[in-house]
């Protein structure tokens, strides 16, 4: 999994959103259609590509709050869980690279 950082133009990381979704078993298109955003622009989202110029700023936004209604406490990178239920923190592992950026180049 890519390093997690999030900018701060945006709500939430990719890696949170999948793994919040995954947490509360919904499909894509449950979240899409939640979160008023087409499916498209949510895979490239969580893709952690660009989803395109066009894009709603509030969308991430809405994301998250959505994802808060349903039950996801999001943390922070450094903050401490304040006694809430059982849920999954991800870490940055350092010198690992995703195998969809492995190449010659990186190779040890």
């Amino acid at each position: 999994m890519a390093e997690t950082s999030v900018p701060a133009n945006l709500a939430l990381a990719p890696e949170q959103c999948r793994a919040a979704r995954a947490l509360l078993d919904w499909s894509a298109q449950q979240l899409a259609e939640r979160a008023r955003v087409t499916l498209d622009w949510l895979h490239a989202f969580e893709e952690g590509r660009e989803p395109g110029e066009d894009v709603d700023p509030g969308e991430a936004e809405r994301l998250r709050r959505v994802l808060e209604e349903a039950g996801i406490d999001f943390l922070d990178a450094g903050e401490a869980s304040t006694g809430g239920g059982p849920g999954l923190r991800i870490k940055q592992k350092a010198g690992y690279i995703p195998s969809e950026r492995l190449s010659s180049a990186n190779d040890v």
